[in-house]
């Protein structure tokens, strides 16, 4: 963050200063949590689900903040350091957030949808790094309190940030927007995700569409063209607008995919692009940092460069080894269009070894829940997987539909947490196979990925077991 002078920030945000010999000095950066703080930090004491921050104030002066926002009423004890005092903690931090974005020429790229927002923010940034400097909302920084931190990473000699926008209700995108000020606005996509707070599909379509509509007409709305709700999210925005995707429609078509063994390969424009990941909506990150990076004035052979950087996070169909075994960690998050897309990449997995997927609930679905979870054993019958370990208060939903869809059930394994997963898993496990992970954050599925590793740093021989569990 660009140093910012006390006086400025109490201006800013409307706040009363205690020990006011020494706001003439400047922050230099913003923090919510009190472990994380440095020197020269802002400290906000947040009110969050869980904790309240004023608890925490001391422990941030003793770190090195230069400063604490405080809510009025909490400025009491000996003070090493000046506290600004407000009257809502929470909005001073995003009032802070929205005056800096003001200061900062970088062009912001917001991204936002159903599925697929981490890994499309981290290929824009992939792809427009090599040749520009930027930056990117670190981990899932996406919320009223992280978007603000991730607009403090902005600097005056940066050219652009790609910003993640997340929303669990109707409204957050475009309170986030009006902080973010986006020039360009990205849309993966509309899918079955948070409907337990959304509603229906139709109302998911209208929240991630509030993106589109703070965009000015000078601006730029990319949209995934194949998506059911693509002409609806552009009848949104004044700003201009382009399409992506696989099919003829789109202004950026991407032909010719195939998935070789290291990644996945397309054309567009006549010429090829390669991302080193497995599965095919990686082409659709992939089409919307093309369609950014040639905003930015960047060449074909500039984003063939930047997209084959591009480098998939754990828990996101992140591949690895383990063993003998190949695991794809995709245990960040989970709904019924990300899942999908999970199947396909075994479906398409080549190898003599076998495809097993271990899958967790679905979480936030709604009412519809269940029919959901049905549906997904019909898909994952379909396709071609081997052997299914299932977990969840939806697991049996899950084994009726696989049932039903002729998977045998002597072919799956039933449970209510992934723990009581973990020894039949790899009881099953031969040199080879393939195993995915994937589930809701709240059913911590990467407990698996750690007891996978444990397995084979105690028994170096269990890649090597023969099936006993189905």
């Amino acid at each position: 963050m660009d140093r910012v002078s006390l006086n400025k920030v109490i201006q800013v945000i409307q706040g009363t200063s205690v020990l006011a010999d020494q706001v003439a000095a400047s922050v230099e950066g913003i923090s919510i949590d009190s472990r994380t703080t440095t020197p020269g930090d802002l400290f906000f004491a947040i009110h969050g689900q869980r904790l309240d921050g004023h608890e925490f104030v001391a422990e941030a002066i003793e770190h090195g903040a230069q400063a604490c926002v405080v809510k009025h009423g909490t400025e009491t004890g000996p003070l090493s350091q000046p506290l600004i005092a407000v009257d809502d903690v929470n909005r001073a931090l995003q009032e802070f957030a929205g005056w800096y974005r003001s200061q900062q020429q970088a062009t912001v790229i917001g991204v936002t949808g159903s599925v697929g927002k981490t890994t499309t923010r981290n290929m824009i940034h992939s792809a427009l790094s090599p040749f520009l400097k930027g930056v990117q909302s670190p981990a899932n920084y996406n919320n009223e309190f992280g978007v603000p931190l991730s607009i403090a990473q902005i600097e005056l000699v940066h050219e652009y940030a790609v910003l993640e926008l997340a929303a669990s209700r109707s409204g957050e995108i475009q309170e986030l927007a009006q902080i973010a000020q986006p020039e360009l606005g990205v849309i993966t996509g509309i899918g079955p995700s948070h409907l337990e707070h959304f509603g229906t599909l139709d109302q998911t379509a209208d929240a991630k569409a509030e993106l589109f509509e703070q965009l000015s007409a000078q601006g730029l709305a990319v949209v995934n063209g194949d998506d059911p709700f693509a002409e609806s999210l552009i009848s949104k925005t004044s700003a201009r607008t382009l399409t992506v995707g696989l099919g003829d429609q789109n202004d950026l078509q991407a032909v010719f995919v195939r998935q070789a063994h290291d990644g996945i390969k397309f054309q567009f424009e006549d010429t090829e692009y390669f991302v080193p990941a497995r599965g095919k909506h990686f082409v659709y990150a992939a089409l919307f940092a093309i369609a950014v990076g040639k905003e930015f004035g960047l060449s074909n052979q500039n984003l063939i460069e930047g997209v084959c950087q591009f480098a998939s996070v754990p828990g996101r169909c992140h591949v690895e080894q383990i063993g003998h075994w190949t695991i794809i960690d995709d245990t960040y998050n989970a709904s019924p269009v990300s899942m999908r897309a999970a199947c396909q990449i075994l479906k398409d997995w080549s190898g003599s070894g076998k495809r097993i997927l271990v899958m967790g609930d679905m979480l936030e679905l709604g009412a519809e829940s269940r029919r959901y979870h049905h549906e997904m054993g019909e898909f994952i019958a379909a396709s071609g997987i081997d052997l299914l370990f299932v977990c969840g208060k939806q697991a049996g939903a899950v084994v009726q539909g696989a049932v039903s869809a002729n998977l045998s059930r002597d072919r799956i394994v039933q449970a209510t947490d992934v723990s009581e997963l973990q020894s039949d898993v790899v009881s099953c496990l031969e040199v080879g196979d393939v195993v995915l992970v994937k589930g809701s954050r709240g059913m911590r599925m990467e407990r698996l990925i750690s007891y996978l590793n444990r397995q084979v740093s105690l028994d170096a021989t269990s890649g090597e077991k023969k099936i006993s569990c189905v």
